[in-house]
């Protein structure tokens, strides 16, 4: 009989737009279990102690590094840290035009495949402090008494000055072409039906050939490749928290035969749907 349960929708409440958490490892523990986000979240740690599994791959904490969680994406800590501070936002919190959506956008590398956190150096942690004392200030002062205008505007100033402040320029992930931040966008819509390179370079007004020169650049990758990629993850998500079947999975991918996903999920992964569903759940993360 399949025990597996469907993983959690961790939610801000409706009147709670944002929320600054310290964090120890005796509270909030619906953040220690494994649960997809419908919030952006900024995973703030103090010391060289704890971890984040983000999609299935577990990172280390150090101190002054940001794990960056988007909307959508599996987190679970098996030890969160003692002294680590959670920003939650919703995501019509921040992104009130599109100056502020590309902002979120870059901090969160929802367009590119850098590891989900950006490491800040010793100038930026200062001003960093300043800001978290008045977020979490303003957050407890209670939904009537908060001015959101300020926070929205506090949490801008507190993700620019993550940014500003990154060790390694490239973790920003700021994509110098709007053409292939545009690309990502349309593969996030239409992955599971559209897997053809022609049908992105055609949306974009271009031959499949400079699609591919221009993501080849900026990402490293081909067309190609960033859509199985996205169709992988998709897939594993579902194989392991939810009891759907791998035939069910693979008509939701638009596999019509799951024999062929079975195949394509093994070229790609190294192991098949069926190991790597017993694989979770052997394991502590279900």
């Amino acid at each position: 009989m399949n025990t597996k349960k469907k993983i959690p929708h961790v939610q801000l409440s409706a009147n709670q737009l944002c929320r600054a958490i310290e964090f120890s490892g005796e509270q909030e523990g619906p953040f220690l279990l494994p649960h997809r986000h419908e919030y952006w979240e900024l995973v703030w740690c103090k010391e060289d102690e704890g971890t984040q599994s983000i999609d299935f791959v577990e990172y280390e904490n150090r101190a002054n590094r940001f794990f960056t969680i988007a909307p959508g994406q599996v987190h679970l800590s098996q030890f969160m840290g003692n002294n680590v501070r959670l920003l939650l936002f919703s995501p019509v919190f921040v992104e009130k035009d599109l100056r502020s959506s590309q902002l979120v956008r870059t901090v969160f590398s929802t367009h590119c495949d850098r590891s989900p956190y950006i490491d800040c150096d010793e100038r930026g942690i200062q001003y960093l402090e300043q800001l978290f004392t008045m977020l979490k200030k303003e957050c407890d002062s209670g939904e009537d008494k908060c001015d959101w205008d300020l926070l929205g505007s506090l949490t801008n100033v507190f993700l620019r000055y993550v940014s500003r402040y990154a060790i390694d320029p490239r973790k920003k992930c700021e994509l110098s072409d709007a053409r292939v931040r545009r690309l990502m966008e349309l593969i996030e819509q239409n992955f599971k039906e559209e897997r053809k390179c022609e049908f992105y370079a055609s949306k974009l007004s271009l031959t499949s050939k400079r699609l591919n020169e221009l993501v080849k650049i900026e990402r490293g990758k081909t067309v190609t490749q960033l859509i199985h990629s996205r169709i992988m993850l998709e897939a594993s998500r579902d194989l392991a928290f939810s009891s759907k079947t791998i035939k069910t999975i693979a008509l939701e991918l638009g596999f019509e035969d799951p024999a062929y996903f079975s195949r394509f999920y093994r070229k790609q992964m190294n192991e098949s749907p069926m190991e790597f569903r017993l694989r979770c759940s052997d394991s502590a993360v279900i």
